[in-house]
């Protein structure tokens, strides 16, 4: 069966399906974004996902293969998530006037135009993602992931699903570790353990403000303030997130003079001045172009 959504204009699912990643078990390719999950029924469903439409009368075409019949519980579980991954009812019309004079990022509007944030299905995903990135090139976190997934997710015919908590909490901490996470084994058994045993509610924290997601987040073990502020952009879709770090804070020097010589501390609150609640997706817009504006001003990123 196939479901048709209609995401809030100017939306490019194109650039939204492969910024900043396409991580396993998701493949893009072709203009159709594939993935297999399990909804909350147990069923699992296969998703190709392509645009049917323009940027700014965008459409999604949503095809659903499945060896079990899809009620409406699950169409409508189904139509949640795809809203939430693709971002499709965010609303960028108070963040692009913010960017219109902007010396630099009105031509990453000009790049990027209609670009949304991408993120997974579930926080828990998100999250393991993360712990696997942690101080690693993402060609290795990719191999990672591949590894974890066909060892502990669960196979559909050609498909695999994300691993489950409970799969990861079952798995040894060598194990983990033939899968090449080295001292991120730890920290993904243990992540995991909490979830399966719901001593920790990731999902429950969708809900609450910024700042108690802040706060939820940093009493997990391992989830430091950046980590905390990534996964609320990158994962939460909040645009008020700011994770600034060393690499990012070279970035934003490299293409605004006067915060040359400022600390990532600075540079936040030169980021929270000129863009206010939406200096997240200033944040995010400048990563996703950052090579295409170094061209454009001559600026190494290196």
């Amino acid at each position: 069966m196939e479901l048709m959504l209609k995401p809030k204009p100017p939306f490019d699912f194109d650039l939204t399906a492969k910024h900043m990643y396409v991580l396993p078990p998701s493949n893009y390719s072709g203009g159709v974004y594939v993935r297999a999950m399990k909804l909350s029924s147990g069923k699992v469903v296969r998703l190709s996902i392509s645009s049917e439409g323009t940027v700014e009368r965008p459409q999604l075409a949503v095809l659903i293969e499945s060896d079990s019949e899809m009620g409406e519980a699950d169409q409508r579980e189904i139509t949640e998530k795809v809203t939430f991954m693709f971002s499709l009812q965010e609303d960028l019309e108070e963040f692009y006037p913010l960017i219109e004079e902007d010396p630099v990022l009105k031509y990453a509007k000009e790049d990027l135009y209609g670009l949304k944030i991408q993120t997974t299905p579930a926080f828990f995903e998100g999250m393991i993602i993360g712990f696997c990135s942690q101080w690693v090139s993402f060609s290795r976190a990719v191999k990672m992931m591949d590894k974890l997934i066909e060892r502990f997710g669960e196979r559909k015919e050609r498909d695999y699903l994300f691993p489950s908590p409970e799969a990861l909490a079952e798995a040894t901490i060598s194990e983990l570790k033939e899968c090449g996470l080295g001292f991120r084994a730890e920290r993904v058994k243990w992540l995991s353990t909490q979830v399966a045993e719901e001593e920790v509610d990731l999902e429950g924290l969708i809900s609450l403000p910024d700042e108690q997601v802040r706060e939820q987040l940093k009493k997990i073990k391992w989830v430091g303030p950046w980590t905390a502020e990534a996964m609320l952009l990158w994962r939460l879709k909040r645009p008020d997130a700011f994770p600034i770090d060393v690499w990012s804070a070279k970035v934003f020097r490299a293409f605004y003079p006067q915060i040359r010589d400022r600390s990532p501390e600075e540079i936040k609150g030169f980021a929270t001045k000129r863009w206010g609640k939406q200096r997240g997706l200033a944040f995010y817009y400048l990563m996703c172009d950052r090579e295409n504006l170094s061209k454009k001003f001559g600026v190494s990123l290196r």
